[in-house]
């Protein structure tokens, strides 16, 4: 491992500290390739880089690629196995700090958080027209239940929450430990007063959260995302907004392009947070742990973690 050219990017202040090698603040697609990186033998990515053929052609010796995420949809899986590319991804660097941020992204519309902040700034103490809603005894439609959609579920039962889930694959023991139902997609959408997202970003899964998904949803539905942006349509979700009284939302489908005008932030009833759910100061130890343990098990052999 010592003699591999190991280069992290997309690294933050935060996470310098933890991880050794060199280390980059850009992208993969932010790179001056003025300067020689053809010798780069790893490199450690996250999900602003895209790792495509076009970029993959500017690091020929490159063998391992490991990306700081648990979603692989930025990797071009089959450009990297053409190149004889080892692929690992972090299997988990904490989901309990997701789930945190889906419950403060929920608390935060439910109890009109950020309004009655804003009418304190004002000058004004008094709680009129912000009738918050109680999540006790509602009923919480889980989309996904791998470890963060487990880890909502658990931290649910502090709240009193009734839980439906859906998933392809069903975890029959969680079910049994957590106490939750599986229900078709169909009957989540129907039946849920609040609805949060947890599955990777696959074909099957892109924009599921269509005009055709909200058309089925109760009136005044809550929807959380902190998931992947691409699993709702977003033009569908700004032209339908009003049928939610709240929806949370820390993914988006073209971050790296948002901009001030962005439709989304003309609904009143939608909190955006900038991909923040996993940032926290345990996941980014985490993190660079995992990373480094990656990096170790490739050199040695060890598959644990690897995508390809």
């Amino acid at each position: 491992m010592a003699k591999m050219r190991i280069v992290h990017f997309d690294v933050d202040s935060a996470l310098f500290p933890y991880l050794s090698g060199e280390r980059y603040e850009f992208s993969l697609q932010k790179v001056s390739w003025v300067k020689n990186y053809s010798s780069i033998e790893a490199v450690s990515i996250k999900s602003q880089s895209k790792a495509e053929a076009s970029t993959l052609d500017k690091l020929p010796k490159l063998k391992l690629l490991v990306t700081r995420t648990v979603g692989i949809d930025h990797l071009d899986l089959v450009e990297c196995k053409k190149r004889r590319i080892a692929v690992y991804h972090l299997v988990d660097y904490g989901a309990h700090n997701i789930a945190e941020h889906t419950f403060a992204l929920l608390l935060a519309g439910t109890r009109k958080i950020i309004a009655g902040y804003e009418r304190v700034k004002s000058g004004q103490f008094n709680y009129r027209g912000l009738l918050g809603v109680s999540l006790h005894n509602k009923i919480l439609g889980v989309v996904g239940t791998g470890k963060i959609g487990l880890a909502v579920i658990r931290l649910a039962a502090a709240f009193g929450m009734r839980v439906v889930a859906y998933d392809v694959v069903k975890n029959e023991q969680a079910r049994v430990e957590l106490g939750f139902s599986y229900v078709s997609f169909a009957k989540l959408l129907r039946d849920s007063d609040v609805i949060t997202l947890h599955v990777p970003l696959l074909p099957e899964t892109r924009r599921m959260i269509n005009a055709t998904a909200i058309k089925k949803m109760k009136p005044g539905v809550i929807l959380v995302n902190t998931a992947r942006g691409e699993l709702i349509d977003e033009t569908a979700l700004v032209k339908h907004h009003k049928k939610f009284s709240f929806i949370g939302l820390d993914v988006l489908k073209n971050e790296a392009g948002f901009k001030k005008t962005s439709p989304l932030l003309k609904c009143k009833n939608i909190i955006i947070t900038p991909h923040i759910a996993f940032y926290s100061d345990v996941s980014v130890k985490k993190i660079a742990a995992e990373t480094t343990k990656c990096i170790a098990n490739f050199c040695k052999g060890d598959i644990s973690a690897r995508v390809i």
